[in-house]
């Protein structure tokens, strides 16, 4: 009986001392100390000089009825040229989380500045830099039931709104639309490049304009 009861002590120790070990090794830093607290236990992200800047209101991204948590991260201090991720985790039927996406491709990739006449050193990034052509063209980013959508500079009177619908059979978000609102006609046009940002949402990118 002892014995059991030593063995049984030892399987609770090395546990418990391995889930700590786990604890300290994820990366839960976070930019705004109250999304702290928002958190799920299961949250970690690439450890390193990387934190946590934004947390999106929770919602159901997969239709399964459960909300899940969305989150933006990045190096802490971004550099010219460096990615800013969004990350899924998926709310299981135990409330407990679960990694299901990191997307690299939301955001445009960062720089100090989108300027025209920005002098970067660095000729590989000056050549992407060149491609934003003067500006961040992101608008807005939104998480809603099953959808994400992007609303993105197109010209100076037009914006771009693509949806991405979530499918349960891919297990992925899929284009369902994509079209111009122009502001200066006041109307709503079809967007006849459909095929360059989908139909997985991996395949959206801000250069969609290049042959």
């Amino acid at each position: 009986m002892k014995r059991n009861r030593l063995i049984q002590f030892i399987l609770v120790f090395l546990t418990t001392t391995a889930c700590a070990q786990n604890r300290e090794a994820c990366n839960r830093s976070v930019w705004t100390k109250e999304d702290a607290k928002y958190l799920p236990k299961e949250v970690c992200i690439k450890k390193g000089d990387y934190h946590i800047t934004q947390v999106y209101k929770s919602v159901d991204l997969n239709g399964d009825g459960l909300n899940d948590f969305i989150f933006d991260w990045n190096k802490n201090p971004l550099q010219n040229g460096d990615t800013i991720f969004v990350t899924v985790y998926i709310q299981n039927r135990d409330s407990t989380f679960t990694h299901f996406r990191t997307f690299s491709n939301l955001y445009p990739i960062y720089f100090k500045s989108y300027d025209r006449d920005y002098t970067i050193k660095d000729k590989a990034l000056a050549e992407l830099h060149k491609k934003y052509q003067g500006e961040n063209q992101l608008i807005e980013l939104l998480f809603e039931l099953s959808l994400i959508r992007l609303r993105i500079k197109y010209e100076a009177k037009e914006d771009l709104l693509i949806q991405y619908a979530y499918d349960e059979t891919r297990k992925d978000w899929l284009l369902l639309k994509a079209e111009l609102h122009d502001y200066a006609l006041g109307k709503i046009l079809s967007f006849n490049q459909s095929d360059r940002i989908g139909p997985e949402i991996n395949k959206f990118n801000y250069f969609y304009w290049e042959e």
